[in-house]
Order: C-alpha cells, then structure tokens, then sequence
C-alpha cells in the first residue's frame, strides 16, 4: 500500500492466523459422527459433514483433521465417505501421501466455505467485542490505497480491522473464492476477459462492473496509458506511440496465468513481448519509485491519474491504443456483504461516476 503523500503512513491490523476452519470449530463441541434420515429415508446433509470436509481439505490428510477435529481417523474416513455416497461424486483422490481435493471436491470446497463463512458471522452477532474485518484483495494500484485511507477516515472510531492484500488477478480472484477477501477489485484487457469469464464461473464468483468512465461512454470500461516519472526524457509529451518506448525498462508485476495472455497484446502494432528490457517488482511501493527516480515506464488505467500525479507521476495516452480495460469487483455468489464491505464498493463506484445530466 502507498500512503497518501501528504499525510502519515496507514498500517492495517492483523489477521487471524492458523485453518480458516479454527475459529468455526472454537464453537463446535466434540462429537461422533452419526448419520440422520429425512422422513422420505434419504439422509440430510449437516453442517458438520462440511466442517469434517472442509478440515480434511485443508490439512489434506484426514488423520492430521482428525485430531484437530478431536475425533477419530475411523469416523472421520466414515463421514467423508458417507458425504460422497449422499452427493454420488468422489471428493478426494486418495494417496499414499494422504488426500487431494477432485474437481468436483474443489468446487464443494467453494460452496462449503461460503456456508462455514455465513455461519461465524452469525455465530458472531453476540460478539460485539470481537473487531470486525473488511478485506479487500486487489491488484497492485495507488488509488485502491487511497480508497483504503479514506474507508479507515470514515471509520476511524470503529473497532476495524482492514486488511488489503495486493495480488495478480488470479490471485484475487484464489483469496475471494477461498473466502481470505471479501471482495475482490479487478482489471482485465481485450484478451483476458473470455478466460475471466470462465474462471469466474467456475469459481462460482460474480463480477460488477463499475460504472461509466470519463473517457469511453462504455459500462467499466477504462483503456492503457503510459506513466513515466520527471525522470523520463519523454515526461513533457502530450502523446506517445509504443515504438518510442522500446528502448525503456518496462516495470511489471510477476506473471501469472492472465498476465501470460496480455503478452501478445499489440498497441499500434507493437506487441508488449517487444520490451526486452524489463523490471519485475511484487508491490506498488517499489513501482512508485522506480518510476520517480529512473526512466522506466509502465502500463496503467485512467483511473489512477489523478492519485499518480500526486507522486509527480504523468499519465499519457498512447497513439493508436485500441485496449480496452474492464473494471469492476468481485464476490462469491449468493452470499450477503457486510456492512464494511457494501460500504467500501459504495466508495468504489464512485472512481466511474455517471456522466452529468443537462
């Protein structure tokens, strides 16, 4: 996180540490597994067949969750078994090594964490000492640290926690599905989206686009501009075009799945794979100062102008940039936000406003 230039450094508290399945189980007395029969024979799912999953996938042995289930390794490899014959699908590959989740066991993982996650909520309404948690995962960008100080503003007498975790989309869209981040912000280009589209269906996440840019009268949508530092001989222009920029160091994030894509995106017929001179940093913090004090450059939405410009960072268009940026934030489907959280995109709808009306 950058902090705002003007004002001292936010830090943000910590998190809660060990399973994610350790505070839910704090509440769940020691037991035996014991199966029930609907009326009609057939037996009921209960949250407790998803507390024993979820601990088996997690620690990915089912001895290792037996004992922090307090049961035994017999009735836990029952309970499991008996979850796959009521669902008829297989949930684990078992192994010498101990068990791995199937895909059809990831994907009852998603929804079993979004229950586990609705259920400490409510077992925390009667908790009022214990602080409440926004978390945000984000791709690295200066305004998500401004949203952030003001949230903390606005906030400031609250028993908060806040935490923003700065991540690759793949990575944001891992700690939203897993349930690590409340809601996710994300940006994906022209040749993203199709691949953003199935992950987020097979993550079982939905995307809201943000709403109009300044620029391009479309839902979410923003484009690529080049931001370079005093530094740079090119910092007086008006414009650039993609071949002027060759000879720079290109500063990015590392890769990952989506990014690999971006590769062969071309503006005004240049492909990025082009730079072949590049500088891989993993935080905003570190692009911020390379930016001011070297002459390399880097690739980032409209969007942020405004807070770069603050760090005497320009924002310039590039000549003949057909990219176009889709904006917006994430959550697991199906599931109510919090407080905090409605709170926070409230502030993030507000980056797109709608143009003014005569």
């Amino acid at each position: 996180m950058i902090p705002d230039p003007k004002t001292a450094a936010l830090s943000g508290a910590g998190s809660r540490s060990g399973s994610p399945c350790d505070n839910f189980l704090e509440n769940i007395p020691r037991f035996h597994y014991t199966e029930k029969k609907s009326v009609e024979g057939g037996r009921i799912m209960q949250l407790r067949q998803l507390v024993y999953f979820a601990t088996v996938a997690e620690q990915g042995s089912i001895n290792k969750a037996a004992e922090k289930l307090f049961t035994t390794q017999p009735n836990l490899s029952k309970a499991i078994g008996n979850l796959e014959s009521e669902l008829n699908v297989t949930i684990f590959d078992r192994t010498n090594k101990g068990v791995v989740l199937t895909d059809n066991g990831k994907k009852l993982y998603q929804y079993a964490r979004t229950i586990m996650n609705q259920m400490e909520l409510i077992q925390g309404l009667s908790a009022e000492e214990v602080p409440r948690t926004l978390s945000i995962a984000s791709y690295p960008i200066i305004t998500m640290s401004r949203l952030v100080s003001e949230f903390y503003h606005q906030n400031r007498h609250k028993e908060l926690i806040i935490k923003l975790l700065e991540k690759r989309l793949q990575k944001v869209l891992e700690l939203v599905e897993s349930g690590e981040a409340e809601i996710g912000f994300v940006m994906s280009n022209n040749v993203q989206n199709k691949e953003l589209r199935h992950m987020l269906n097979f993550k079982d996440l939905e995307l809201h686009k943000l709403g109009m840019d300044t620029w391009y009268i479309n839902l979410g949508m923003d484009t690529w501009y080049i931001n370079l530092g005093p530094s740079h001989p090119l910092y007086d222009r008006e414009v650039v075009e993609m071949g002027e920029l060759l000879e720079y160091p290109f500063v990015r994030l590392p890769d990952d799945y989506f990014s690999n894509l971006t590769h062969y995106l071309e503006i005004g017929g240049v492909r990025l794979q082009s730079f072949k001179r590049k500088i891989y940093v993993s935080d905003s913090a570190a692009i911020i100062t390379l930016l001011r004090e070297t002459d390399a450059v880097r690739f980032g939405p409209g969007l942020s102008r405004e807070d770069l410009a603050a760090y005497g960072i320009r924002t310039i268009p590039i000549r003949n940039n057909d990219v176009r940026i889709t904006v917006g934030w994430v959550q697991r489907k199906r599931e109510v936000l919090s407080p905090e959280a409605r709170d926070f995109v409230t502030g993030l709808e507000r980056l797109y406003p709608p143009p003014e009306t005569e």
